[in-house]
């Protein structure tokens, strides 16, 4: 059976107790959890980061609806007044390889866009080939790397998406 994602695509929604539970299995599936470079957490550490969630002034969060199917979820953390560093990720690996992550910096450089950044960057694992590509295809520049993570940067008011 091919998964796809109808014309409606991704949908933005608010992370809840849904995307909560499932960003529990994905992150915990050894490729993903490699690929995102997440580190280990218990249940009771997940709960305690979702209870503190509404008061992180520095960090927005959006779960990813296909089709009314929890796909993933994305957002920006270490807002500041200029820039923000933008994180996402399509946990159900079969909505991997569906143009979906183009969406999802698209989303993300609009958010930047309404909060008056300048600047977005990101971090990746060297070894996340198609997470790299896809991020350079929107613009992004590699601009530092520390052991296997490569940083990225690019202009919000940059008109390549």
């Amino acid at each position: 059976m091919t998964t796809e994602c109808s014309a409606g695509r991704l949908t933005f929604c608010r992370f809840d107790e849904r995307f909560l539970e499932k960003s529990r299995l994905w992150l915990t599936d050894p490729e993903v959890k490699r690929l995102t470079m997440t580190p280990d957490f218990t249940a009771e550490d997940q709960a305690r980061w979702f209870a503190r969630l509404a008061s992180m002034r520095d960090y927005l969060i959006w779960g990813l609806m296909c089709d009314a199917v929890p796909v993933g979820a994305m957002g920006l953390k270490h807002v500041t007044q200029m820039q923000a560093e933008y994180w996402g990720y399509l946990g159900d690996r079969q909505y991997w390889g569906l143009g979906l992550g183009q969406e999802m910096v698209r989303f993300g450089l609009t958010q930047a866009r309404k909060l008056g950044l300048a600047e977005l960057y990101l971090k990746v694992h060297q070894d996340n080939t198609r997470a790299i590509r896809l991020y350079t295809k929107a613009g992004f520049r590699p601009t530092a790397q520390l052991g296997a993570v490569l940083e990225m940067r690019r202009p919000v008011a940059d008109s390549h998406e």
